[in-house]
């Protein structure tokens, strides 16, 4: 029998047995001898096996229509030369920019991977970096008009997750590929199924902030600029390109405007409990803006489904609402909504960051000049940060347009989905004035009108309905308010033949009786069936689009007030600041009311996998709480502000020089002028989805900086 011997041998004990017993032991002793034998020299059966596994190729890939949304993209489905994309759609850089795309990428095991990239050949280029490390030795591929793959080099990468980044310029992007297989070239019959729905967004952990160190001793924190409206995660970073110490925050802005700034924390060890504070500004003349008028935020990123052209698949991170606390889940807890305070308060883990908002409100008739005042990060031995607010010597008046939002909440029932208490009907109302807009679209009817003048609406409502026999009435109470007048709306976004001819009819009943219809038309047929009554147009600006749109300013040409609309969001923030901003000012339009202030007043406005229409959301009393993308709104109405107030400018510098011994460097300073003009608002060209695909953040700063500092310069040579 076979016993255990020393060291885990084995020894034969035989007992008493006849012989040809024994002999059948012995060759069975003999048989797992031999088996002992050979395993030791090519080890454990199934070794050889998974080493013919392991040296197989490993091959990943997917499309770029799985790698959207992302800035700069437009989703393109076009064939050229008898190629089309693999996947739904490309990426397409539409307006001959540059952006982005991001996938984070399982890699199944350590290897040398080879990437080829497909995208159109005849123009544009991708790079690819892992990790943000570049690829090496790659040997390009084919050209021409037609989708191509194009070996774009190798790189060595550990098994897990990585950051793939694709840089592309210009031109369509449609797949990336890696495999460890030096020879394979990428084709329908090589490529496995391409992996569907891939990670999009994860913080970069990989990043080393040890470079920080010295900068972060006593705080454990260092803070750094960043852009409005860029793409800030919780991994952000001062770059290696930023001054040593970021010694204080800059902001600019005038009198009558709430203005904004933005910068970034990171912590290189856990902060439990971070407190901002910006308690006062002091200015000329002892002038002191109080907390009442300082407004600090946290930027709270989280994991939603996003939308930009066309909604995600799947959820990504995306820095959307503004918090007062962060540290709660959402729905938040406590008073997070409304303005003022000039606090709040976030946790931030070690090796992560966060992003702060802060707004001030100037109020109309402070002096210029300079207020000084000190963020506080952290209790009193903590992080102290000098804040520089510049308040230009100009004139900031209120928009000349029409800015509303559809606004759905209503007072007046109970039992109906939208409806909310007047106490937080009013306070959604403030909140939209805070953002620029000066007309209320009343749902509730002209039972709220009072609450809309309460809250700073200066422009005529429209009540969301028909006219009845009290018509008149309503609209001379609305101008004894202080209104100019009242709308009514007609029939929303007509489209069949019996619709477009009931719009027609009312609208030119109402001009009949001196009423006006404020309405919605996202077509050309029904535009061009009711053009010439409907005297306050809302257009479609995706239909209606493009610099001096014809049937826009056909409109105005009426004597009409067209206006635009679009549907809103709490995602990318850039689109809105045009939209409302300088892009659809140059369209023509004369103001715009969005779809929709909120979609309805509930919790579910929160849920991650809804782009439901909002731009705000409410706290746990109901009160608005502020997201990137309604800052954004605001910003593009105070850039039409600054064009305005540079138009103005413009004119008085003309009255001037016709009148007798004008300045003598007043007719080269108003050319300036007129070149910033031409540079920044007039050189707007393109369809709506050219021209988001090449903005980039930072790019409206500084065109409203640029109207600012002409203005200052005519007005000071034309005294």
């Amino acid at each position: 029998m076979l016993l255990s011997g020393p060291a885990g041998g084995t020894r034969l004990v035989f007992r008493a047995a006849s012989e040809k017993v024994m002999m059948v032991m012995v060759a069975r002793v003999l048989r797992f001898a031999i088996v002992v034998g050979l395993w030791q020299l090519s080890g454990p059966p199934g070794v050889a096996a998974a080493d013919v596994q392991q040296s197989r190729a490993t091959t990943f890939w997917t499309t770029g229509d799985q790698l959207m949304p992302a800035w700069g993209f437009y989703p393109l489905q076009a064939s050229y030369g008898g190629t089309r994309p693999l996947g739904r759609h490309a990426a397409w850089c539409s307006a001959g920019n540059s952006g982005r795309l991001t996938w984070v990428a399982e890699f199944p095991r350590q290897a040398e991977y080879h990437v080829w990239v497909r995208n159109y050949g005849g123009y544009g280029t991708v790079t690819v970096l892992v990790d943000e490390r570049p690829l090496a030795e790659g040997r390009g591929g084919s050209g021409g008009a037609r989708y191509v793959w194009r070996h774009a080099g190798k790189i060595a990468v550990t098994a897990g997750r990585h950051h793939v980044d694709l840089d592309v310029k210009m031109g369509m992007f449609d797949a990336v590929a890696f495999t460890t297989d030096a020879s394979l070239v990428p084709t329908a019959e090589t490529l496995p199924k391409p992996i569907a729905k891939p990670r999009l967004r994860a913080p970069r952990t990989y990043r080393d902030d040890s470079r920080l160190a010295s900068r972060a001793t006593a705080t454990g924190i260092v803070a750094g600029p960043v852009v409005g409206f860029s793409e800030v995660l919780y991994d952000w970073m001062p770059g290696t390109k930023d001054k040593p110490a970021f010694d204080r925050l800059r902001m600019w802005g005038s009198a009558n405007q709430y203005i904004s700034e933005t910068f970034a924390v990171r912590a290189l060890r856990e902060i439990p409990e971070l407190t901002v504070t910006l308690a006062t500004l002091k200015g000329p003349d002892g002038v002191e803006l109080k907390s009442d008028r300082i407004d600090v935020r946290v930027v709270h990123v989280r994991e939603r489904k996003n939308a930009l052209f066309r909604p995600s698949q799947v959820r990504m991170l995306t820095p959307e609402i503004l918090l007062r606390d962060d540290r709660t889940t959402l729905p938040p807890r406590g008073k997070q909504g409304g303005f003022g305070g000039g606090r709040c308060v976030t946790r931030i883990p070690a090796h992560e960051s966060r992003q702060f908002w802060l707004t001030v409100h100037v109020p109309d008739g402070s002096p210029a000049g300079e207020y000084r005042g000190e963020i506080v990060l952290g209790d009193r031995g903590g992080m102290r940060l000098p804040l520089v607010l510049d308040v230009l010597p100009i004139r900031l008046e209120a928009a000349q347009g029409y800015y509303g939002i559809y606004h759905r909440n209503q007072t007046t029932n109970a039992k109906a989905a939208h409806h909310v208490s007047e106490e937080r009907y009013l306070a959604e109302l403030q909140d939209q004035v805070r953002h620029g807009l000066n007309a209320a679209t009343l749902y509730s009817g002209f039972s709220v009108l009072g609450l809309a003048r309460k809250a700073g609406m200066t422009r005529a409502p429209c009540l969301m309905h028909w006219p009845d026999g009290n018509a008149a009435a309503q609209v001379a109470a609305a101008r004894k308010m202080g209104f100019s007048d009242l709308f009514y709306y007609g029939v929303d976004e007509p489209n069949q033949p019996e619709q477009i001819e009931r719009c027609r009819k009312e609208a030119e009943r109402r001009r009949a009786t001196g009423l006006h219809m404020f309405t919605a038309i996202n077509s050309k047929v029904a535009q061009q069936a009711t053009r010439d009554f409907i005297d306050r147009p809302v257009y479609n600006i995706y239909v209606f689009g493009g610099p001096d749109n014809a049937e826009v300013m056909y409109a105005r040409k009426k004597g009409f007030r067209p206006i635009s609309y679009w549907v809103s969001a709490t995602a990318f923030p850039l689109p809105y600041r045009a939209l409302t901003g300088l892009y659809n000012t140059r369209c023509g339009y004369l103001g715009s009311s969005p779809w929709a202030y909120q979609d309805f007043p509930g919790n579910g406005l929160y849920d991650p996998d809804k782009t439901t229409h909002k731009v705000a959301y409410p706290d746990q009393f109901g009160h608005p709480i502020p997201t990137l993308a309604w800052e954004a709104h605001r910003a593009g109405i105070d850039d039409v502000r600054y064009l305005e107030a540079l138009d103005r400018a413009i004119a008085v510098a003309e009255a001037r020089l016709k009148q007798p011994n004008p300045p003598s460097k007043l007719a080269a300073v108003l050319e300036a002028a007129r070149g910033v003009r031409k540079q920044h608002f007039e050189s707007i060209s393109g369809r709506w989805l050219e021209y988001f695909c090449k903005l980039v953040p930072g790019a409206l700063d500084q065109s409203r900086r640029a109207f600012a500092d002409a203005v200052v310069k005519l007005n000071t040579v034309s005294r």
